[in-house]
């Protein structure tokens, strides 16, 4: 196809960023051609503003003809109902993550997505961070890994979801993030996980967490920690090597390489729009026919890790993730 025409459901903070980068023109080979949102009022003004054609409801916009790919950017909770009725469309499917908030509803997805004539790929954008590509590049410098910690701090959260039980808290929202980083960094698989969760300032889900992983090879361990709690950003990612340490943080969009007492300060291109970057890499990936870079299975695993977790936590004992 010479032009990939997206429907997009949902306009929050997340549906706003897709949308605005496709309507752009800064995704090459792609359009915003329709939008659904539970306000369907507010989808027509904005649809009509903007020459697109406005759905009430996620099974009518991937039945649109004139809809080539979905964006799904809804509550997470939602997905395990709306990305096997997409894929069924025919319709490939670009879902936020976290893919799913439950086991069950993950291991439904991945059997649609494996059952599917159309790809799913999940935005695990922070692969796409400028930090984390140049880190990934400079892993040969420091030598065979021994260890690798990520740690993510930033504010409370504005949105009433993000305290709900089985749809906020920090290790399916945020976590999964960092648990995404360590298999795509290190290439090996987590096989155990032991966790410990805390409310700093939230009242119903864990704002806070510290998790170690095992890992199926080397380096063998990792720990991902984060706060929701903190007053300041940051994105820590710290690489233990042989040969030395990179230091990473994608919040000050920095990389240095560490040998013994000296710090080197690497060098990075200017940081990118990370969902402009998921689209491109989803757009490219159709177009060339070539397999998605976040396919299901991959974002299942951060899902499972992130729920792994959380009972290791409750129950006070390391656990394997779920198959």
């Amino acid at each position: 196809m010479s032009l990939l025409r997206f429907g997009l459901v949902g306009l929050g903070r997340h549906g706003s960023r897709y949308a605005g980068h496709l309507l752009a023109g800064e995704v090459a080979g792609a359009s915003l051609a329709a939008v659904c949102r539970r306000d369907l009022g507010a989808a027509r003004t904005f649809a009509a503003s903007r020459g697109l054609t406005a759905h009430a409801e996620p099974g009518a916009l991937a039945a649109d003809p004139g809809v080539d790919a979905v964006l799904l950017a809804v509550p997470p909770h939602l997905h395990a109902a709306l990305v096997p009725a997409v894929l069924a469309a025919g319709k490939p499917v670009l879902v936020e993550k976290p893919l799913a908030t439950d086991i069950e509803g993950g291991r439904a997805i991945l059997a649609a997505a494996r059952a599917a004539s159309a790809p799913l790929m999940v935005a695990h954008t922070l692969r796409f961070d400028t930090t984390v590509q140049a880190l990934r590049s400079h892993l040969p410098a420091i030598g065979p890994l021994a260890l690798l910690t990520l740690d993510q701090m930033a504010e409370p959260s504005d949105q009433a979801w993000g305290d709900v039980p089985g749809v906020g808290g920090t290790l399916l929202n945020i976590g999964v993030h960092g648990f995404d980083l360590v298999r795509f960094l290190t290439g090996q698989e987590v096989v155990e996980v032991i966790c410990r969760t805390a409310r700093a300032r939230s009242v119903n889900t864990e704002d806070t967490f510290a998790a170690i992983l095992t890992l199926s090879g080397p380096p063998g361990l990792a720990v991902v920690a984060h706060s929701r709690a903190a007053g300041g950003r940051s994105g820590r990612i710290v690489a233990v090597g042989e040969a030395g340490q990179l230091e990473g943080d994608v919040a000050a969009g920095t990389l240095a390489l560490v040998r013994g007492r000296e710090r080197t300060p690497i060098p990075l291109p200017p940081s990118v729009p990370t969902v402009r970057e998921v689209l491109r890499a989803f757009v490219r990936a159709l177009q060339e026919g070539q397999p998605v870079p976040v396919p299901a299975e991959e974002g299942y695993r951060s899902v499972a890790v992130a729920l792994a977790c959380a009972r290791s936590a409750a129950e006070g004992r390391p656990l394997a993730p779920p198959p």
